[in-house]
């Protein structure tokens, strides 16, 4: 426990280039003490002990302890107790490992009690100590740039989402353009520009940083968008929900041509080495370019002049894929300029 605590504290506190922290409630445990007392009882520490171990370590965590007494004594005294009772968890929390540097503490006395301090009840159920434990959400720069092809300036714009988080942002001429995202986390963005088809992605900010050029083509016939980060029921037509960031970019640019003809294509990943039925193939990737133009109806985009077509295994990118991204690759719906 230690040595996994330790080095994760080069990872927290050196200097973070890239933006700032946040701090989110983790979780918490209340401990209680007998009256005129800081001494941790053992079933306590075992409680303290078992909190501890079903932390997920590999994520950094800081620890704020704040303790309290009831109304029996001075208020200076009390004072002083709760500071003990702090300071008597944070040595208990240094013996099974946890830093030092990740603890603080704060004794607060008698003046916040939870239950009437008339009775004993009350008094013993105020004699408490709160454990804290903030996850810290590190946070990465995302940054890219826009080309716009034939075009003498790079104007765009960019929408990235993640969890319920949308934040958008304007390129600059040149079609820099930057945000904080947090680490770790899998952000959809879409990009946009009059005149121009549109790009959209899902990347990991551990993993996918940074981003190449993105290049948008101009609208026309013949032209179109995978959109491969929509996600289905199994062997289903049924959108899940973690499709909904992909569906919105699609749905800006819907709404930003509405007098677009297009073919939403439906493909699936059957390598003939699978010997699937090719009906089967056929009808899910034909369904699920229904379900799409069901969505997009339901937001109020009139799709009568949408075509839904399926091209079930016929146009695989990976013909016989050797891992679930090449699979992934071929499972996938493509907007199709018509005129």
């Amino acid at each position: 426990m230690n040595s996994i605590l330790c080095a994760l504290l080069f990872v927290v506190f050196q200097p973070f280039a890239y933006g700032q922290f946040t701090e989110k409630l983790k979780d918490r445990l209340t401990v209680h003490f007998e009256s005129d007392s800081y001494k941790i009882s053992d079933d306590f520490k075992e409680e303290i002990r078992q909190f501890i171990q079903d932390l997920n370590v590999v994520t950094p965590y800081v620890f704020r302890i704040q303790s309290h007494t009831d109304s029996i004594g001075s208020l200076k005294y009390n004072q002083k107790l709760s500071e003990r009772r702090s300071a008597a968890i944070r040595n208990y929390l240094r013996e099974i490992g946890i830093p030092d540097i990740l603890i603080s503490t704060k004794g607060i006395g008698e003046i916040k009690p939870v239950m009437p301090n008339s009775e004993e009840d009350g008094r013993a159920y105020n004699r408490r100590s709160n454990i804290f434990v903030f996850e810290i959400q590190k946070y990465r720069l995302f940054k890219s740039k826009v080309e716009l092809k034939d075009a003498k300036r790079s104007k765009a714009t960019v929408f990235v989402q993640y969890d319920d988080k949308l934040d958008s942002t304007v390129t600059d001429d040149r079609g820099n353009f930057a945000f904080i995202v947090p680490e770790n986390k899998d952000v959809t963005f879409g990009v946009f520009a009059p005149g121009y088809m549109f790009s959209t992605r899902t990347i990991n900010t551990n993993k996918d940083l940074p981003v190449g050029d993105i290049i948008l083509r101009k609208i026309k016939p013949g032209e179109k968008v995978s959109l491969q980060n929509l996600y289905f029921v199994g062997d289903k037509a049924i959108l899940l929900p973690e499709s909904r960031p992909e569906l919105i970019n699609l749905l800006r640019f819907v709404r930003s041509n509405p007098k677009l003809k297009l073919e939403i294509g439906g493909h699936v990943n059957g390598p003939k080495s699978y010997f699937g039925d090719e009906n089967w193939y056929f009808n899910l990737a034909l369904d699920r370019t229904h379900a799409i133009r069901e969505y997009l109806k339901q937001a109020g985009v009139n799709t009568d002049h949408y075509i839904c077509r399926s091209y079930s295994n016929t146009q695989m990118v990976f013909p016989e894929p050797k891992s679930e991204a090449e699979a992934k690759m071929n499972r996938r719906v493509e907007i199709k300029v018509l005129e």
